[in-house]
Parts: C-alpha cells; sequence; structure tokens
C-alpha cells in the first residue's frame, strides 16, 4: 500500500470491520454513537437509528442522511486494501458516506459553518419499505421537516444526482390446471402457458423522459420466477416478481395501472409493496454552492433512495456519495479511495463559510 491511511479511510475500515446486515445493525449504530458522543456531538436515539447535531440554531440547517444497513458479507467482500481501492461489505453502499459523515462531526464541531449541519443515521434500508427505519425516525422528531436541503450519502461516484424513480414490486401470477406429468394432457401447464407474456416482457423496452433537464427511464423486470408443486406434476400456476421502476411525476397506482394494462387476462397482478418517485429539487443558494464546491455534474437517479421519503415531507434532497453504484451489492465490493477523499474535501468546503 503505497499511500498511508488517512483519516476518513481508517473510518471506513473501522465502519467495514462491523458487521451490519439489514436487521443486524445494533452494533453499528452502538459504535456510531459513541463517535458522536466523542465528538461533542447532542444525540437522538431510536432504535437503531440517530440524530446528531451540534446544539446550535445557527442558520439554515442542512440534513445528511446515511443507512447503516449493507447488502454483501466478509465472504463476498473481503476487507482489504491497497494502493487504489478499500475493499469491504458496504464499502460503496454506503459505508464510505458513513465515514465521510463521522469525518465531518469530528472535525467542523469547532468550524466556522455557513449552516448548521444534522447528522442522521438509520437502520433497514435496504429491505422493504415498511421496515426503512427513516420515516419513524422523521415522524418522532419534526422538526427535521424544517430542514433547507437533505443530502443522502448513497453511492453516486461524486456527482449529483437528482431526483428518483420510483420502485414497485408485483406478483403476476399465469394459472393452469394441476395433472399428472405422465398424462399431461389432463392439466394445463402454466409453466408454458406463460411463454408469451414472457416473451412480450422481453420485448419491453425502457422509455426514456425528461424531467428538471434530465433523462430517468421507466423499466420493467422479472426478477423471480417461480412454478410447479412437484417434479412429477404439471404446474397449475407459474409466478414472477415483477419490479416495476417509474419516473417522476408518475406515482405507484398509475404505475399498477399500467402494469396491469400490460399483462391484461394473460395473468393476475397482485401489489407486493411500491414507494413512490421523487422531483427533481429546484435550484437554490444551497444546491449552487454545492455544485459549485466540487464543480459536480448533474445526473438523473435511476435508481429509488431515500430522497422520495423526504420528499414526501416537504424536505428537498438529493443525492452525492463517494461510493460507485457500479460496485454496489457485488462480489469485492470496493470504493476508489481518491473519491472517498474528494466528498470529504467537497462537503467539507461546502459546509465551511
Amino acid at each position: 500500500m503505497s499511500r498511508p491511511l488517512c483519516g476518513v479511510e481508517q473510518t471506513l475500515l473501522d465502519l467495514l470491520a462491523i458487521d451490519s446486515p439489514t436487521g443486524g445493525e445494533a452494533a453499528i449504530a452502538d459504535a456510531v454513537t459513541n463517535w458522536l458522543e466523542a465528538a461533542g456531538w447532542q444525540l437522538r436515539r431510536r432504535g437503531c437509528a440517530l440524530v446528531a447535531d451540534r446544539g446550535r440554531g445557527d442558520g439554515e440547517r442542512l440534513g445528511l442522511f446515511g443507512h447503516l444497513d449493507v447488502v454483501t458479507d466478509r465472504h463476498m467482500a473481503p476487507i482489504q486494501c491497497d494502493s487504489t481501492f478499500i475493499y469491504g461489505p458496504g464499502a460503496s453502499d454506503m459505508k464510505s458516506g458513513l465515514a465521510v459523515m463521522i469525518e465531518l462531526a469530528r472535525n467542523l464541531n469547532s468550524a466556522d459553518l455557513h449552516a448548521e449541519p444534522v447528522l442522521v443515521f438509520y437502520d433497514r434500508e435496504e429491505g422493504p419499505i415498511a421496515a426503512n427505519g427513516l420515516a419513524p425516525l422523521l415522524d418522532a422528531h419534526p422538526d427535521l421537516a424544517d430542514l433547507a436541503l437533505g443530502i443522502c450519502m448513497e453511492p453516486t461516484a461524486n456527482t449529483l444526482q437528482l431526483g428518483c424513480v420510483g420502485s414497485l414490486h408485483a406478483s403476476v401470477t399465469v394459472h393452469g390446471r394441476a395433472g399428472h406429468s405422465a398424462r399431461p394432457w389432463e392439466g394445463v401447464n402454466a409453466i408454458t402457458a406463460a411463454a408469451p407474456l414472457l416473451a412480450r416482457f422481453a420485448a419491453w423496452a425502457p422509455r426514456p423522459s425528461a424531467h428538471g433537464g434530465l433523462t430517468f427511464f421507466d423499466t420493467l423486470t422479472i426478477t423471480q420466477a417461480r412454478g410447479g408443486a412437484s417434479r412429477n406434476s404439471v404446474p397449475a400456476s407459474c409466478s414472477f416478481n415483477v419490479n416495476r421502476r417509474f419516473v417522476p411525476g408518475t406515482d405507484s397506482a398509475t404505475a399498477l395501472a399500467d402494469l396491469r394494462a400490460f399483462v391484461g387476462d394473460e395473468a393476475t397482478v397482485e401489489l407486493i409493496d411500491s414507494c413512490e418517485s421523487a422531483a427533481v429539487v429546484e435550484a437554490s443558494p444551497l444546491l449552487d454552492r454545492l455544485i459549485a464546491a466540487g464543480d459536480l455534474e448533474r445526473a438523473a437517479k435511476q435508481a429509488w433512495t431515500d430522497v422520495a421519503q423526504l420528499a414526501e415531507r416537504g424536505i428537498p434532497g438529493v443525492n452525492f456519495g463517494p461510493g460507485d453504484p457500479a460496485w454496489a451489492h457485488q462480489a469485492g465490493e470496493r470504493v476508489r479511495r481518491s473519491d472517498l477523499r474528494k466528498n470529504l474535501a467537497v462537503m467539507t468546503q461546502w459546509l465551511c463559510a
């Protein structure tokens, strides 16, 4: 390793050493609590979610948001470091963002800031939206609705990603009739009957549309398939999990109606869960200063993030983090060390007057 570790890089390695799968965030929540208290910040904690601030009311308040849970584990992403990358579970999504937040807390406590940072850490982001720890935390602390801007430190490779697409999961089921596989004519094979519908899903092309000067895509993807009760029976049903991503300006009810219309009478459609999209936030002096601090490029967030939950509560939110989305949830998950340092430098310059 040719370059010694700097503070934010060591903090990331400390975070990577704490296992934090979705639903198992207690240890990392305790560690973050201890680090922030040692840095002199005031904390409000609810389970494995917490809010930290400096206890001052000077100027506008800015929220930095980071989820504590990760998808990969040490088998998929062993912890290691070389001259270019730091590897480990959640290195990209999003312990690198958490490391930046913690380093800011350690170094900005007595700094001359043009606004008051509020740090928000929460659990269960990577699971179903119903268990996401951010919404209960926001509901428990209504003062957070007054934040002038929220930065979700999700992986963006240091690009400013605005808005987000909504996400809907539905079970699409083709129905047949059971029978013995020795006499298949006595049944109706739901798996083979699904072939025409599967072909139409395969032919469905992403649909681009412009929102706030950026291009987002509607997508329709089969992510899971299941069918059949036994290996010697004609399957009576064949079900698919369909993930529908929809652009800003479309709500989940409209997206579900579109899916039902697409499927028609070839199958039944049952909603599993959905998360709304978020619009591209309008320009503001705060956002302009952030863009100028890093000479940042603007891009569409072609994924769902918690900026949607912020938008539902009237908090303008953007995505800006050091991790690269291409390495998130992957074997060998990593973050570029230079991207980690750059993100910290941009955030420090933006927050300091």
